[in-house]
């Protein structure tokens, strides 16, 4: 499970960077790499251990499994959260590219995230 989720982030990863990358090219906004790489490493360096907390518990008894995916839901905005404000204060980077970054490449692991978790629980109460 864990690997599969790898796999379908790192392939959805790879077409949104090479539409990202083209779109930077042609509107002449390279200067914007940074941000948009930095908002898109920080919500995947959160999302990879926390899918791994998540497919722990994938097993385990509906209760603790659900402090598994909300919990680890949680931990993961406030640590963005706060490493958002850190970079905002100690850098100069461009913050509204960085925030808007931020939040959809969130939502998209988000997304990547709770399509696992629905598809496996499904596969699992089939059974």
């Amino acid at each position: 499970m864990f690997l599969d989720f790898l796999k379908m982030l790192g392939t959805i990863l790879s077409i949104v960077w090479v539409l990202l990358i083209s779109s930077l090219y042609f509107f002449a906004k390279s200067i914007l790499f940074k941000e948009v790489l930095i908002g898109c490493l920080l919500p995947v360096a959160c999302f990879i251990p926390g899918f791994y907390v998540v497919s722990w518990a994938f097993n385990r008894p509906f209760r603790p499994f659900m402090i598994a995916v909300f919990g680890s839901m949680l931990i993961r905005l406030l640590f963005i959260g706060i490493a958002f404000i850190l970079i905002a204060t100690l850098t100069k980077l461009h913050i509204s590219s960085l925030l808007f970054s931020l939040v959809g490449f969130y939502v998209l692991c988000l997304v990547v995230e709770l399509y696992f978790i629905n598809s496996k629980t499904h596969r699992r109460e089939e059974m």
